[in-house]
């Protein structure tokens, strides 16, 4: 039975990971709070408050990718059901990762749509959305450019993998993606959050999108829902910056080490969003945004500041 000192570390620990995408981080963590699930008691009076205690983890894991925090939130709305918290964290993970499996098929499926005859696409990081639209479109791909992804070298692992499913592969060093943008039919990316008005991805996505836009190249923004950060959550969302030792592990003293993973993209003309819904236009995305409940727990959490690591304030 996963115990909830064990179940926090280990969503703590997934905070070490910087090569996975978003969802699949979020799936781990559904994982492990599946785990703990199966050991417990619907009417032990201590539930909610481990729950939310595995709430606040899961929200600290990764902080820049939105679906840990939308399922931070939604584990914190379960605690927050009234002698029905187990019955309601259980059936929504239950459904979570077929949603997630579900999505990720719909959105490949409306981005081969997009795709001309014998395209050459570029893409930038590591996003299994992006991987599996790839996939599922290579009757139409010549290949598909993509850089080393430094410091973690994400782009090779995506490199391997497309070159496994026979896709021509295109590999260049990070500073020399912008300009192949002139050589591909389009450019794709994935996303770590969709906020109101722009998205986060890996630095480097905004020089691609300008360079996208100024050739006239379309430019995809692929995102299922679970990355839509509503305005309740968004104070607990930080762009985090990696540890400098990525970079340069031994560093000489006086030299400072700036490792940002993560930047904000606004989005412009050029730019589509797709989601398994469809393309969302930034309007529509802003009124799905609106819906999303959020917990109670959440204002009075940031009002109050610390907790103490037990879900208690």
């Amino acid at each position: 039975m996963a115990t909830l000192r064990q179940t926090v570390a280990e969503l703590g620990a997934l905070g070490a990971d910087r090569r996975s995408g978003a969802a699949e981080i979020a799936d781990r963590a559904a994982a492990l709070l599946e785990a703990f699930c199966r050991g417990q008691r619907a009417r032990d009076p201590q539930l909610p408050y481990a729950l939310s205690a595995l709430a606040e983890a899961t929200l600290a894991a990764h902080p820049a990718m939105a679906p840990l925090l939308n399922l931070a939130n939604r584990i914190q709305l379960a605690a927050e059901a009234d002698g029905r918290a187990l019955l309601a964290l259980r059936r929504l993970l239950a459904g979570y990762r077929r949603e997630r499996q579900q999505a990720a098929k719909a959105i490949a499926r409306r981005f081969a749509r997009h795709l001309p005859r014998r395209a050459t696409a570029l893409t930038y990081s590591y996003s299994s959305t992006v991987l599996a639209a790839l996939a599922a479109a290579r009757s139409r791909l010549a290949r598909v450019i993509v850089s080393e992804g430094r410091p973690g070298y994400e782009g090779r692992v995506v490199a391997e993998r497309l070159a496994r499913m026979r896709i021509g592969v295109t590999l260049v060093i990070d500073a020399a993606l912008s300009e192949q943008v002139e050589a591909a039919d389009l450019v794709v990316v994935g996303a770590d959050a969709v906020l109101a008005r722009a998205y986060v991805n890996k630095v480097g996505t905004r020089l691609l999108q300008e360079q996208a836009r100024a050739r006239r190249k379309p430019f995809y923004v692929l995102a299922d829902t679970s990355k839509f950060l509503p305005a309740g959550l968004a104070g607990f969302h930080r762009l985090e910056a990696a540890p400098g030792g990525e970079l340069w592990r031994d560093a000489p003293a006086g030299v400072v080490v700036l490792n940002r993973s993560f930047e904000s993209i606004p989005f412009e003309r050029g730019v589509t969003l797709l989601t398994e819904r469809g393309a969302l236009t930034p309007a529509e995305v802003r009124a799905r945004l609106e819906r999303q409940p959020v917990a109670r727990r959440w204002p009075r959490l940031r009002q109050g500041g610390q907790t103490n690591g037990s879900g208690r304030r």
